[in-house]
């Protein structure tokens, strides 16, 4: 029988140390966003205590934001319930819009010609070409094979514990381990 030793250092070995802290760290933001009630309904706010089913207009509002202002929203209402932060807002900038690998179906042809000239001289012309067609998945979708999330550039964080330097260094950590943001592009100021 193997030891949870051994199956360990076995899944770091294949899934490697900087993928497993990710995996970490994104347990620990559910374990903490669903602790705070990010993903619950209130039950005050629902018949009988259920969760409550989302609206028609809720749900067209949802699909009409942006993973970045998801994002600034998770964020804001994260950092809101830290211990000194109070009432906060976030901005992320990105750098880039990220990038998507799309499967390409390619064909190459070569052609080659010989000539022979009337004093007895030869050549030889070689043509080649290369055709790539993108592999579409049912209609006109894309076929995508690997996505690559958009660069953050900076991120803001205005909050009423912003004039506190304990505060925001909690805020700038925090935001560092989650984004992977250096220190120097996180500003936190103070809300008025």
């Amino acid at each position: 029988m193997i030891s949870l030793k051994e199956k360990l250092a076995e899944i770091k070995r294949k899934i490697g140390v900087k993928n497993i802290f990710l995996l970490l760290l994104a347990g620990g933001l559910l374990l903490i966003s669903s602790a705070s009630g990010i993903f619950r309904a209130k039950e005050e706010d629902t018949p009988h205590g259920g969760i409550s089913s989302m609206s028609a207009g809720t749900a067209v509002q949802a699909a009409e934001k942006t993973e970045l202002e998801l994002w600034e929203e998770k964020l804001t209402a994260l950092l809101s319930g830290v211990k000194g932060v109070g009432k906060a807002e976030v901005m992320i900038t990105l750098s880039d819009n990220g990038e998507k690998i799309v499967l390409k179906e390619s064909k190459s042809s070569t052609d080659s010609l010989n000539e022979t000239d009337r004093n007895g001289g030869t050549r030889t012309n070689i043509t080649s070409g290369k055709e790539e067609k993108v592999v579409y998945e049912a209609g006109s979708v894309p076929f995508v094979t690997q996505e690559f999330a958009a660069k953050v550039a900076g991120i803001l964080v205005v909050c009423e514990g912003g004039g506190n330097a304990d505060v925001v260094v909690d805020i700038v950590s925090a935001v560092e381990a989650l984004f992977g943001v250096p220190a120097h592009r996180i500003v936190v100021l103070e809300m008025k």
